[in-house]
């Protein structure tokens, strides 16, 4: 990070390979107002505003999605900052990364709106900048607390900003979100990987949402339930859960803003996101005819059990099976070929705890199941070798030793190119499933178990789960429901936190951590070392306990 925020000619420097209508035409080196006079200049800087989405989901989710219940380390170590350990400290890589790439897209955002405010034609555009920045802003509340507010374009490396208070980083993506929401700006906005009218009010009830668990006022849950409703929570979900997550479920009707990927609009078939390769076990090399995986943030037994709680039939909720390679044949993509799941063998079959003792029907249903090795998703149970084994265990120390994630599964790109960035499928940022969850949260919050019960429902009536009822309803409830929805979607860091529960949940499911590890300096992270050090506005400025 140069200075502090690194000026726009050298962002321009770093980005590449953006989607069709993300695509960038530098006509100089350091482009200026000349360039961004004209139409075309103009889009291009847009352009890579929204590119920075891929920079900042595209790789490791180590802040998004790891050190928490869900997901603990496989053969490869996850990052030192998901251990609370006493290696986390402020000159950690994986944060000074996250701050650093959303500082460099606040910058981004901030360009176009400058060089598109005064002209009417691009008022979407601006628009869409300011729901950008506002993202950002809220990515960074979630993560940091208070953090510097730099609001306006800069044509030279600022020296010091102020740092601002968490409170007032959410009043100002509020107000933004707000504004967008109440104007005309975005009113005929399509949905093709760009803000509309419907995604700026999930971000505004998800601002809302933090906001609330900070000012203990009932208003913000209030206002979060409004957003969420104006999103479109209270509506059914038509799609089934395992079409919504397949190649043919991109760009779905409740998908609300993603992060467009193409193969004709990268640099090659290998410049896609990770997002496939991670919450996987280790598979093998490219010999054995599976995808490639990470074998990091592997799903711990908790990922597989909260499906077995806060339900009398875990068997019914089709997310599960949706979710997870149950049975692992003679090549992984062979589940997707209806003639080979048909006539190639399961070679493993990943039983969850409650089928253990279906296990005779299992196999009487397809002779292709005969002969299959049963993997046990149990505190201790068998593993690949017919041997009773930890889960830990198997996590960490077996090849294909526990069910991995199909959730994410490119089945075009990801299927022929052995890579763990070859995936090419959209990453999905906010849905309707997820603004549902949002609204009953808030409901929770307002002791309104009835209304928060039926916005639940919406998404478990789409999963064919049984019904939650209003008794039931309360912070953990919402936690169980987001995992088994959300998992591996980048929220499970920021709604732990958000909700005071990090350390509870971390320290009972997550085997990388031990009991009275996580004390409440990791509720946030710390303020990089590198912005410290380069911003003389942030001296004593550091959250407690860093």
């Amino acid at each position: 990070m140069k200075k502090i925020y690194v000026l726009i000619a050298t962002l321009f420097l770093a980005l590449s390979s953006c989607s069709d209508f993300l695509d960038q035409d530098l006509k100089s080196d350091i482009p200026g107002a000349d360039y961004y006079a004209t139409d075309a200049g103009f889009e291009s800087l847009t352009n890579a505003a929204y590119s920075s989405l891929r920079t900042i989901y595209g790789g490791d989710p180590w802040l998004l999605e790891g050190g928490t219940d869900l997901f603990a380390s496989g053969r490869t170590s996850v990052d030192v900052a998901n251990l609370y350990g006493a290696a986390f400290t402020s000159a950690n890589g994986a944060v000074t990364t996250f701050y650093t790439d959303h500082y460099k897209a606040i910058s981004l955002a901030n360009e176009v709106i400058y060089w598109g405010t005064d002209q009417a034609s691009r008022a979407n555009r601006v628009a869409e900048a300011r729901a950008l920045r506002a993202l950002y802003y809220l990515n960074l509340a979630q993560q940091f607390g208070g953090v510097p507010l730099v609001t306006e374009r800069s044509s030279a490396p600022i020296e010091s900003a102020e740092r601002v208070s968490t409170e007032a980083v959410y009043d100002f993506v509020i107000s933004e979100l707000k504004e967008l929401a109440s104007s005309s700006a975005l009113d005929n906005q399509n949905n093709e990987g760009r803000f509309n009218k419907r995604a700026v009010n999930h971000y505004l009830a998800k601002a809302y949402l933090s906001k609330g668990y900070l000012s203990g006022n009932s208003g913000d849950f209030t206002e979060a339930l409004n957003a969420a409703k104006a999103a479109g929570a209270g509506n059914a979900l038509n799609t089934s859960f395992a079409t919504l997550f397949s190649n043919a479920g991109e760009k779905n009707e409740e998908v609300l803003f993603y992060v467009p990927y193409d193969l004709k609009t990268v640099v090659n078939n290998t410049s896609g996101n990770k997002q496939m390769a991670h919450f996987c076990a280790y598979l093998d090399g490219q010999e054995k005819g599976h995808k490639y995986t990470s074998s990091t943030l592997t799903p711990t037994l908790w990922m597989h059990e909260v499906f077995n709680t806060n339900t009398t039939n875990p068997k019914q909720d089709e997310r599960y099976e949706a979710t997870f390679m149950t049975e692992l044949r003679k090549s992984y993509w062979d589940f997707y070929d209806a003639e080979a799941k048909n006539t190639s063998a399961v070679t493993y079959y990943y039983c969850p705890s409650w089928e253990i003792a279906n296990i005779d029907a299992w196999r009487a249903e397809h002779a292709s199941r005969a002969n299959a090795i049963v993997v046990e998703m149990l505190p201790t149970g068998n593993n690949i070798n017919n041997i009773t084994t930890a889960y830990q265990a198997k996590m960490k120390e077996d090849v294909y030793g526990v069910a991995s994630f199909r959730k994410f599964d490119d089945t075009e790109n990801g299927k022929s190119i052995f890579s763990t960035t070859s995936s090419m499928r959209d990453i999905c940022l906010a849905r309707l499933g997820e603004t549902n969850l949002i609204a009953a949260e808030a409901c929770v919050k307002l002791n309104d178990n009835t209304n928060a019960a039926t916005y639940v429902n919406i998404v478990r009536n789409r999963a064919k789960a049984p019904e939650a009822q209003a008794g039931e309803m309360n912070i953990d409830y919402i936690l169980n429901e987001r995992a088994r929805e959300l998992a591996g979607e980048y929220h499970r860091w920021a709604d732990l936190s958000r909700t005071g529960k990090l350390a509870e949940y971390v320290e009972r499911h997550n085997p990388d951590i031990s009991a009275g590890q996580v004390d409440n300096k990791f509720l946030l992270r710390p303020i990089p070392l590198a912005a410290i050090e380069l911003n003389p506005a942030l001296a004593g400025k550091q959250n407690p306990g860093w």
